[in-house]
């Protein structure tokens, strides 16, 4: 058990701990690159009192037995990193980096879920600003609640789309979609339109990709209609 310590320097690789309580600790210039961290590690996240890692390295680790908890993360790489799955609700990230696929990852920008009334220090935004996912690969990854869409270094190419002012897009093409004639490709608009429109409840500008699993749309029709919402609002 660690309470408010600062550890520097550590090489993390090839210890293994059979518990390991670290309390409101900063891990600064720590290496965790290539461990599989399981439920063993989980209180290094979720400590009652926040944990600060500065500088550290996650590279190729396998974080998928463990979730972020209320940690904040700084100038930290997740390069190669698995995180499939991760719920972020209240961990924050400040100029960190991310490399290779990421899964089904959502990141929010304010405390959320069954936590966040006990986030310690208390919060009504979670910090996001500064990363860089411009060589990672997006399936499935939501950004929601706030996150400032603008602060960050997103991946190029055609297959992702970032849009503001989402929820006045929808609203717009809603109202063409319903005059579409072919009934079945209207009824599957009309599913994404409103499943984008739930997902983004709390974010007004979003990034996606064009085809993505989530939406029970065929392809061609999440095609259609992101560039109906792109074309939406000059």
């Amino acid at each position: 058990m660690l309470s408010r310590a600062t550890v520097r320097d550590a090489d993390f690789r090839r210890v293994t701990f059979d518990q390991f309580a670290p309390e409101g600790c900063t891990f600064e210039r720590c290496d965790f690159s290539g461990q599989a961290l399981d439920r063993r590690y989980q209180p290094l996240f979720s400590s009652r009192r926040q944990s600060i890692f500065r500088d550290c390295k996650f590279d190729d680790a396998d974080l998928t037995g463990v979730r972020p908890g209320q940690a904040r993360f700084e100038r930290c790489t997740f390069d190669n990193a698995k995180l499939d799955a991760w719920e972020s609700f209240t961990a924050e990230f400040i100029d960190c980096h991310f490399a290779g696929r990421l899964k089904d990852v959502r990141f929010y920008g304010r405390p959320w879920g069954s936590g966040a009334d006990r986030i310690d220090p208390l919060r009504t935004t979670n910090a996001f600003t500064g990363n860089d996912f411009r060589k990672a690969d997006l399936l499935g990854v939501v950004f929601a609640h706030g996150i400032d869409i603008k602060k960050q270094k997103w991946p190029e190419g055609p297959q992702y789309v970032i849009l503001d002012r989402i929820h006045q897009r929808i609203a717009k093409v809603r109202l063409g979609v319903l005059e579409w004639r072919d009934h079945e490709a209207r009824q599957q608009a009309l599913d994404m339109l409103q499943a984008a429109s739930l997902l983004y409840s709390h974010q007004m500008t979003i990034i996606g990709r064009r085809v993505e699993q989530r939406w029970t749309a065929a392809p061609a029709i999440q095609e259609r209609v992101w560039d109906e919402l792109a074309a939406a609002i000059a």
